[in-house]
């Protein structure tokens, strides 16, 4: 889990910096405004790509 300190803490990081923690080092930082959750980047999902419909002519 990403969080951003807001205030150095004793995981041996400086405020600002971006950290991975587990979830329950997460909370308490949270519950203790020394950190806030950092959002996960969106991924793009490609579009499918769909097959042209073949088309025959009657003759």
């Amino acid at each position: 889990m990403k969080i951003k300190l807001l205030r150095d803490a004793r995981i041996r990081h400086h405020a600002g910096e971006i950290v991975e923690v587990s979830p329950a080092e997460a909370g308490f930082l949270i519950s203790t405004a020394s950190a806030e959750l950092m959002k996960a980047p969106e991924r793009e999902t490609p579009e499918e790509k769909t097959k042209p419909v073949r088309e025959t002519r009657k003759k």
